[in-house]
């Protein structure tokens, strides 16, 4: 007989499922971990509902406890990723190692005079409470995702196989845990005094000055800005934050045109890369009627080079990468910058997820882990599920074997002719569309239909149905129909076996015969779709692999490391497609016997 404890974790995976989660399977089977994110989220929520969930009973408590304890394990993990073994770091921080910890789990402590330390000073000024401090961890070999942490520090601490097309990394940043922290533990309380949002910028002194201008900033121009200015103010309020930043990040949206033509073109990314950085540049020349003013105003303290493209590339990467979205107050969400926060590195199974709702109570964000982590190894939180993409445009890094990584498949067309409002009906009574979609690496244990989600495999049976089969397709009962469109290409004795009972109708020989060719239209449709993204992917990827096999790896300190975490990428992206297009050449194939 399931326990409290037990049913509580049922009810919390389904009250946390995320759109994204139910995009890939609209029916989870609550009684296991639906995803790690999923996973974290739902013990975080029994967490912060202790009191209820275990009426205060010590076995309950202890039961929540070991799952809190076992995430990792129950995840597929060998290994916690705080305990992956990490080369020694030398004498980048210039300090000694805590406690006399390894090196390779403990990282260095920063010494006194360093900016991490003098951050860590002011915070606690001004009332932060934490359980941890900065310290620097190297890089290491990471084979599989629990290995491969990356993150906020602006670097990575993972590295690709073969796949890699410039050396790892320098060692980053992150916050090592002073002393054990279990589940439940409060690791960083940060007051609201410690917030930057857009709305602190827009109510200072400048952002009122900009505000007032008639030009129709926005509170994120207004925002960034500010920010150009206020890195450049010793009196900063913030002063010990802005000095402790990176002097550059090693974003997509930041690197040369020409580093990123060699790393990207031929990539999905790479339209998507050339549209944000275009975007950019057009906000950058709207801005510069502000700048003017700015500068003709007050000509002995704003200084030009404040404003340069440069400048505000950095601002911009500074709100991408290091801003959050936090709840102050009921229905008020805004964009802030949380100094110290920043410290903590991503990781696909982290220890920490919710951090982003102001406590009432306490005044203050409030970071609690869900799972323990031991005194002197890295204390990790979760950005979010962010593909590789997405955290290499706007982070900076990719991770190998990235458990959440996907390939967005682009818009769908609608075949030309009369048919589109009979199309167009189908694919809402089916509950799909034509954008959206993407594509994954099947889980561990998962079939490899998994690759594609159930919704873009009705998209494709309905684009691709033949004209005179829509109007039986019409007829159909909705639940019929939807679980018709969205069942697995899979082969069955005289054609597609869908889901469930349909009737006399579709179990017939001529039914059979029309899902079969239903099938095969829309493995044959994917497929092209699939060899226009493969063919550009699989070129980019062997030139970034002929690069490293150069000996790009050999390149000086301070290169771009964009080629590195370019090469991870792509590589996960070919896995995608290749896999993908497995699974439906062997569907196509069953369906025209």
């Amino acid at each position: 007989m399931a326990s409290a404890v037990s049913k509580a974790l049922v009810n919390a995976r389904q009250k946390c499922l995320s759109e994204e989660e139910a995009y890939w399977d609209p029916k989870p089977d609550y009684s296991r971990p639906i995803s790690a994110r999923n996973e974290a989220a739902a013990l975080s929520w029994l967490l912060d509902h202790q009191a209820v969930v275990c009426r205060g009973g010590a076995a309950d408590v202890a039961e929540l406890h070991a799952l809190c304890a076992d995430y990792c394990a129950r995840l597929g993990a060998l290994a916690p990723p705080e305990q992956q073994r990490q080369q020694g770091v030398q004498a980048e921080a210039g300090g000694e190692e805590a406690g006399g910890e390894d090196a390779s789990s403990s990282g260095r402590t920063f010494e006194e005079a360093s900016a991490e330390a003098a951050l860590k000073r002011w915070c606690t000024e001004k009332g932060l409470k934490a359980m941890g401090s900065p310290a620097l961890f190297a890089a290491a070999p990471a084979p599989d995702a629990a290995a491969a942490a990356a993150g906020g520090g602006g670097g990575s601490s993972c590295s690709s196989g073969a796949a890699a097309a410039a050396a790892a990394p320098p060692p980053l940043r992150g916050l090592r845990a002073d002393s054990a922290v279990g589940p439940g533990d409060v690791v960083l309380h940060v007051p609201m005094e410690l917030l930057i949002s857009y709305e602190s910028a827009k109510e200072s002194d400048l952002g009122k000055v900009l505000a007032a201008l008639p030009l129709g900033l926005g509170d994120d121009s207004i925002a960034l800005i500010w920010t150009c200015v206020e890195r450049h103010e010793p009196e900063a309020a913030a002063a010990a934050w802005w000095a402790s930043l990176p002097q550059r990040f090693a974003t997509v949206l930041s690197a040369s045109d020409a580093d990123v033509e060699a790393a990207l073109a031929g990539s999905p990314l790479a339209a998507e890369a050339a549209e944000a950085r275009r975007h950019l540049a057009e906000a950058f020349e709207a801005s510069k009627p502000a700048f003017e003013s700015l500068c003709k105003a007050y000509p002995d303290y704003f200084q030009p080079h404040w404003f340069s493209w440069e400048s505000y590339l950095w601002a911009a990467e500074l709100w991408y990468s290091y801003g959050i979205q936090v709840q102050v107050a009921a229905g008020d969400i805004r964009t802030c910058l949380v100094p110290y926060l920043g410290l903590m590195n991503h990781h696909p199974l982290p220890h920490v997820v919710h951090f982003s709702k102001v406590d009432a109570a306490s005044g203050g964000l409030r970071v609690r882990a869900f799972r323990p982590c031991a005194a002197g190894r890295q204390l990790f939180l979760s950005y979010g599920p962010y593909s590789n993409s997405k955290l290499l445009l706007f982070y900076g890094f990719a991770l190998p074997d990235n458990p959440v990584d996907e390939v967005e498949l682009g818009p769908l067309q609608m075949p030309p002719g009369p048919t589109g409002t009979d199309r167009r009906g189908l694919l809402a009574a089916a509950g799909t569309g034509l954008e959206g979609h993407r594509l994954r690496l099947p889980p561990p244990g998962a079939p490899p239909s998994a690759c594609m989600s159930p919704s873009l495999l009705a998209a494709a049976r309905v684009l691709a149905a033949p004209p005179d089969q829509l109007k039986a397709l019409k007829a159909l009962p909705p639940a019929q129909l939807k679980a018709l469109l969205t069942a697995p290409l899979r082969p069955a004795a005289g054609g597609q076996a869908a889901a469930g009972k349909e009737g006399d109708a579709v179990a017939s020989a001529a039914a059979a015969a029309a899902a079969a060719a239903r099938d095969a239209a829309a493995a044959a449709l994917l497929l092209r779709r699939m060899a226009a993204l493969s063919e550009p992917a699989a070129a980019c990827a062997a030139r970034l692999q002929k690069r490293a096999a150069a000996g790009a790896a050999e390149e000086e300190e301070g290169a771009s490391t964009l080629p590195h975490f370019a090469g991870i990428y792509i590589s996960g992206v070919v896995d995608i497609l290749e896999a993908t297009q497995r699974y439906l050449s062997s569907a196509a194939a069953a369906a025209s016997t």
